[in-house]
Protein backbone atom coordinates (compact mmCIF):
# COMPACT_ATOMS: atom_id res chain seq x y z
CA UNK A 1 0.00 0.00 0.00
CA UNK A 2 1.75 3.47 -0.70
CA UNK A 3 1.44 6.18 1.45
CA UNK A 4 -0.42 9.10 1.74
CA UNK A 5 1.07 12.45 0.63
CA UNK A 6 0.38 16.01 0.99
CA UNK A 7 0.20 17.14 -2.32
CA UNK A 8 -1.62 21.06 -2.41
CA UNK A 9 -2.69 23.75 -0.02
CA UNK A 10 -4.91 26.71 -1.30
CA UNK A 11 -5.34 29.90 0.40
CA UNK A 12 -8.09 32.07 0.03
CA UNK A 13 -6.75 35.64 -0.35
CA UNK A 14 -8.19 39.29 0.53
CA UNK A 15 -5.79 40.38 -2.28
CA UNK A 16 -4.59 38.41 -4.85
CA UNK A 17 -1.60 40.26 -6.24
CA UNK A 18 -0.43 41.24 -2.56
CA UNK A 19 -0.45 37.52 -1.69
CA UNK A 20 1.30 36.76 -5.07
CA UNK A 21 4.18 39.52 -4.15
CA UNK A 22 5.02 37.40 -1.24
CA UNK A 23 4.87 33.65 -1.65
CA UNK A 24 6.48 34.35 -5.13
CA UNK A 25 8.75 37.21 -5.14
CA UNK A 26 9.77 37.06 -1.12
CA UNK A 27 9.27 33.26 -0.55
CA UNK A 28 10.48 32.37 -4.36
CA UNK A 29 7.79 29.87 -4.84
CA UNK A 30 7.19 29.50 -8.68
CA UNK A 31 3.82 30.10 -11.04
CA UNK A 32 3.26 26.76 -12.39
CA UNK A 33 -0.56 27.60 -13.80
CA UNK A 34 -2.28 30.74 -13.75
CA UNK A 35 -6.08 31.43 -14.77
CA UNK A 36 -8.17 35.04 -14.04
CA UNK A 37 -8.13 34.66 -10.52
CA UNK A 38 -5.98 32.01 -9.23
CA UNK A 39 -2.29 31.02 -9.22
CA UNK A 40 -0.80 27.64 -8.45
CA UNK A 41 2.37 27.79 -7.16
CA UNK A 42 4.91 24.98 -6.73
CA UNK A 43 8.49 24.05 -5.03
CA UNK A 44 8.71 21.39 -7.74
CA UNK A 45 6.90 18.75 -4.80
CA UNK A 46 3.83 20.35 -3.86
CA UNK A 47 1.03 23.15 -4.95
CA UNK A 48 0.44 25.87 -3.27
CA UNK A 49 -2.62 27.76 -4.82
CA UNK A 50 -3.53 31.22 -3.64
CA UNK A 51 -6.67 33.03 -4.89
CA UNK A 52 -9.00 35.52 -4.80
CA UNK A 53 -11.99 35.39 -1.70
CA UNK A 54 -15.00 36.74 -3.35
CA UNK A 55 -17.38 35.82 -0.22
CA UNK A 56 -18.99 38.10 2.39
CA UNK A 57 -16.15 39.85 4.19
CA UNK A 58 -14.10 37.68 6.41
CA UNK A 59 -13.34 38.36 9.63
CA UNK A 60 -9.31 39.40 10.75
CA UNK A 61 -7.28 36.70 10.62
CA UNK A 62 -6.08 36.21 14.79
CA UNK A 63 -2.04 35.41 14.64
CA UNK A 64 1.04 35.25 16.48
CA UNK A 65 0.93 33.13 19.49
CA UNK A 66 -2.87 32.84 18.69
CA UNK A 67 -3.06 31.88 15.22
CA UNK A 68 -4.84 28.43 14.36
CA UNK A 69 -2.98 27.89 10.87
CA UNK A 70 0.63 28.68 9.90
CA UNK A 71 2.73 27.21 6.99
CA UNK A 72 6.62 26.01 6.99
CA UNK A 73 9.24 26.67 4.28
CA UNK A 74 12.52 25.77 3.79
CA UNK A 75 14.71 28.50 2.32
CA UNK A 76 18.12 27.81 0.85
CA UNK A 77 19.19 31.04 2.66
CA UNK A 78 17.45 32.78 5.52
CA UNK A 79 19.37 36.01 5.69
CA UNK A 80 18.97 36.11 2.09
CA UNK A 81 15.35 35.49 2.56
CA UNK A 82 14.64 37.75 5.77
CA UNK A 83 15.87 40.41 3.65
CA UNK A 84 13.72 40.21 0.74
CA UNK A 85 10.71 39.47 3.65
CA UNK A 86 11.99 43.06 4.34
CA UNK A 87 12.45 45.15 1.47
CA UNK A 88 8.98 44.22 0.28
CA UNK A 89 7.62 45.44 3.67
CA UNK A 90 6.95 42.41 5.84
CA UNK A 91 8.00 42.56 8.98
CA UNK A 92 10.27 39.42 10.69
CA UNK A 93 9.76 38.50 13.70
CA UNK A 94 10.10 35.65 16.51
CA UNK A 95 7.42 34.49 18.72
CA UNK A 96 9.14 35.21 22.19
CA UNK A 97 7.51 34.60 25.80
CA UNK A 98 6.19 37.59 25.25
CA UNK A 99 4.42 37.79 21.79
CA UNK A 100 5.79 38.69 18.92
CA UNK A 101 9.55 39.88 18.83
CA UNK A 102 10.80 42.04 15.83
CA UNK A 103 13.83 40.63 14.25
CA UNK A 104 16.78 42.21 12.25
CA UNK A 105 17.82 39.90 9.31
CA UNK A 106 21.60 40.56 10.63
CA UNK A 107 20.65 39.23 14.46
CA UNK A 108 19.13 35.71 13.40
CA UNK A 109 20.60 33.51 15.39
CA UNK A 110 18.54 30.71 15.17
CA UNK A 111 17.86 28.66 11.85
CA UNK A 112 14.04 30.33 11.47
CA UNK A 113 12.58 33.38 11.56
CA UNK A 114 8.03 34.06 11.43
CA UNK A 115 6.61 36.08 8.78
CA UNK A 116 2.81 36.95 7.80
CA UNK A 117 1.34 37.10 4.67
CA UNK A 118 -0.77 39.79 3.52
CA UNK A 119 -3.59 37.65 5.14
CA UNK A 120 -2.16 37.46 8.47
CA UNK A 121 -0.93 33.51 8.04
CA UNK A 122 2.02 33.03 10.02
CA UNK A 123 4.87 31.53 7.70
CA UNK A 124 7.78 29.88 9.34
CA UNK A 125 10.91 30.30 7.57
CA UNK A 126 14.13 27.86 7.91
CA UNK A 127 17.02 26.67 6.35
CA UNK A 128 17.14 23.91 8.20
CA UNK A 129 15.97 20.38 6.63
CA UNK A 130 15.39 19.05 10.49
CA UNK A 131 13.20 21.64 11.44
CA UNK A 132 9.98 19.28 10.84
CA UNK A 133 10.13 15.81 12.00
CA UNK A 134 9.23 13.50 9.03
CA UNK A 135 10.62 15.78 6.31
CA UNK A 136 13.12 14.76 4.04
CA UNK A 137 14.60 17.81 1.56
Amino acid sequence: MSKTKLVHIGVRCTNLEKSLVFWRDALGLEISQQTENCFDLTDGFHNFRVFQHNGPDRPQHVSGMLDYLHIGVCVPNLEEAAERCLEMGFQIFSDGLGGEEVLDPRDIQDTAFKVEDPDGITVDITCSDQQWPGINI
